[in-house]
């Protein structure tokens, strides 16, 4: 119920049926990622790992929102479909690591603990790192390509028009 919402959500913000797809193809992979981790780990899928998954949805979700929301912008001022994918893709590209940096950063700490507290904490830690390592990873790379094969489809007329980021279009 929460994915449909959320594709509704973005459906409504980015005027388009088609765009949400493309952030909410990016949770199976992430879940993907958590599960291998949780595996290599010899960590349980409990509760706490799936808080983790959670979290990590929200963190990457936002990530991919906020890298297709600048392609979309950087398009409707007339920059070409590939050159506005990498204009958004080096705007995007601190953010997005500094965020997962400090959350992965963050809970390296919790591998390593020893006690009763650290055993219930752990499979949290394991999920979201092995989450945001592989959906930084997806939200760099992965999100940009499955925009490009979409849009490539839906010529907006600017296609060809190489211009410089911020030059003014007459």
């Amino acid at each position: 119920i929460a994915l449909l919402l959320l594709y509704f959500i973005l459906a409504a913000q980015f005027e388009s049926l088609k765009l949400p797809l493309i952030v909410l193809a990016e949770v199976p992979i992430d879940i993907f990622g958590i599960f291998l981790f949780l595996k290599i780990f010899g960590a349980s899928i409990n509760l706490m790992s799936m808080i983790g998954i959670v979290v990590v949805s929200g963190i990457i979700i936002n990530d991919s929102i906020l890298k297709i929301d600048t392609i979309n912008k950087l398009r409707d001022d007339g920059i070409g479909l590939v050159r506005a994918i990498i204009i958004a893709g080096q705007r995007r590209l601190n953010p997005i690591l500094m965020t997962s940096l400090t959350t992965i950063l963050a809970l390296v700490p919790f591998l390593f603990m020893k006690g009763m507290g650290a055993d219930l904490q752990k499979p949290l830690a394991i999920s979201v790192i092995g989450g945001m390592l592989l959906g930084t990873l997806v939200s760099l790379y992965v999100v940009p390509l499955f925009y490009y094969y979409l849009e490539r489809k839906n010529k907006k007329g600017t296609q060809g028009k190489l211009t410089l980021p911020y030059q003014k279009h007459t």
